[in-house]
Order: structure tokens, then C-alpha cells, then sequence
């Protein structure tokens, strides 16, 4: 294929996930049962490929979907935010609770002479193992590796990465409560 051909190509899938990410979020407000099928759908075209069993409830804000990839099984529960820019890679057969926040970004604050508002900010990629249950209200930060297996209490502030699998976690910041099979 020709370079002109295929930044005319490249062009026309940008315009086209622009549309996708407007169309998602005029949907996530919208109650009706109906919308699950059409949600996964645009997520399914802006992530290419289809998702089997994929459930995003409404009020889920999503962001930067270049860096995010969803396995099969997933429920996203109502009113969560995922910030992907900075790299959201979630596992099969995870459920994520009511207001959960997933964040990959983070803002410098180094420089005295700056306002951290304008600093630059560092992104940091999340990574969710298969057969995770992440909890209501539960705040992920950018960086974090949460291992197959584990649970997430509700309410838990997760800063340090979940290396041993199948562990059950929760307080803020998280940590390790017993094991999961115990």
C-alpha cells in the first residue's frame, strides 16, 4: 500500500474514533438496559476486537482508549472512571465495583518554582490480572500491578502493586488482609 494511501487510511480511523469516544459518552448516562449491547459494541470497534461478555454499566468514564485493553468476562459497575492513556491492561473475568477510579497519569510536583498544576505529568501504566474482584470505591493509582486472583476490598487506595496471587486487600493505603482461599 502506497504512504499516501495509508495516511489517508490513518486519518480517516482517527476521525473515526473521535466519533466512536463522542458516540460512547453520549451513552454512559443513559439507564436503559438496552445501552449495554450498544456500549460494548463501541468499545468493541474502538479497541478492535470483540469482547465476549463485556458489561459496562452507565456513568463509566473512560479516557484515552489508544492505552486501554479489555479481556473477555468483564463487568465495569456504575459510575467508575479509567484514565488508559497512561497504559489500563484489565484481565479476563474481572468485576469492578460502583466508583471505582483507575488512574495511569500523575502530576509532578518537584519543581518549588512551578505550580504543580503545570508540571509535567508522568504516565504509568496499570495492569489487572484475571479473576480480580475490585471492590466499590476503590481508587487504583498509575503504576500498579494487581495479581490474578486477588480481591480489592471497597473503599481500598491500592499504592503499592499486588504481587502474590489470589491475596484479598483493603485500607488505605491497601494492604494484605489473608488469602483469598484461606
Amino acid at each position: 500500500m502506497s504512504q499516501p494511501r495509508q495516511r489517508h487510511l490513518n486519518f480517516g480511523r482517527k476521525i473515526l474514533n473521535k466519533l466512536l469516544v463522542r458516540l460512547y459518552r453520549g451513552t454512559i448516562r443513559i439507564e436503559s438496559e438496552r445501552f449495554m449491547p450498544v456500549r460494548r459494541m463501541i468499545i468493541d470497534a474502538l479497541l478492535g476486537r470483540a469482547h465476549r461478555h463485556l458489561f459496562v454499566f452507565p456513568d463509566v468514564f473512560i479516557e484515552g482508549f489508544e492505552g486501554l485493553e479489555i479481556g473477555d468476562h468483564v463487568s465495569i459497575n456504575r459510575s467508575g472512571n479509567l484514565s488508559a492513556s497512561g497504559g489500563l491492561k484489565i484481565g479476563d473475568n474481572v468485576a469492578i465495583g460502583h466508583r471505582v477510579s483507575i488512574v495511569t497519569t500523575n502530576h509532578g510536583f518537584r519543581d518549588e518554582k512551578v505550580p504543580i498544576k503545570y508540571q509535567p505529568v508522568e504516565s504509568k501504566a496499570v495492569s489487572i490480572g484475571a479473576n480480580v474482584w475490585i471492590g466499590a470505591n476503590v481508587t487504583i493509582l498509575a503504576g500498579i500491578s494487581i495479581a490474578p486472583g486477588s480481591v480489592i476490598a471497597a473503599g481500598a487506595v491500592v499504592t503499592k502493586s499486588i504481587t502474590e496471587p489470589n491475596l484479598i486487600v483493603g485500607g488505605n493505603p491497601a494492604r494484605t488482609i489473608r488469602g483469598r482461599l484461606e
